[in-house]
């Protein structure tokens, strides 16, 4: 009777062991994951926090055009009378979704629902982050 319980105890003391193991995999995967979101996040804020104050890209017209680089290829982003930049595929909503992991921002929240690839580059997308 002893034996079996103490059988019993080996067992669960490895599968308690085993568990740790797993727990400790799973809490890496959630922490990339964390960091995969948030350093496009913080880089995308600081963009935009120094284009609040800088001029650069602002043309003469109404309309102005800002080029963004891919594989050595120019792709234009329109910008509207408002000076922010429209969504790539309808031309009238504003840009407000990251594609990963090509971390392009060139798609409005309702063209980025429809598509499964990146239209600049046509990376499969992985997750459209607003």
């Amino acid at each position: 009777m002893v034996e079996n319980i103490n059988k019993k105890n080996m067992e669960l003391e490895m599968q308690v062991e085993e568990l740790a193991m797993k727990a400790v995999t799973w809490q890496q995967r959630a922490k990339y994951n964390e960091n995969m979101i948030n350093t496009p996040k913080y880089n995308l804020q600081q963009v935009y926090a120094q284009g609040k104050d800088s001029k650069e890209g602002c043309g003469d017209s109404e309309v102005d055009d800002t080029a963004s680089w891919c594989n050595g290829r120019a792709h234009l982003l329109c910008k509207g009378t408002n000076g922010a930049m429209t969504c790539m595929v309808c031309r009238v909503n504003e840009v407000c979704m990251l594609l990963l992991p090509c971390k392009h921002l060139c798609l409005c929240k309702e063209c980025e629902s429809k598509l499964g690839m990146c239209p600049l580059c046509q990376c499969s997308k992985y997750i459209g982050m607003e």
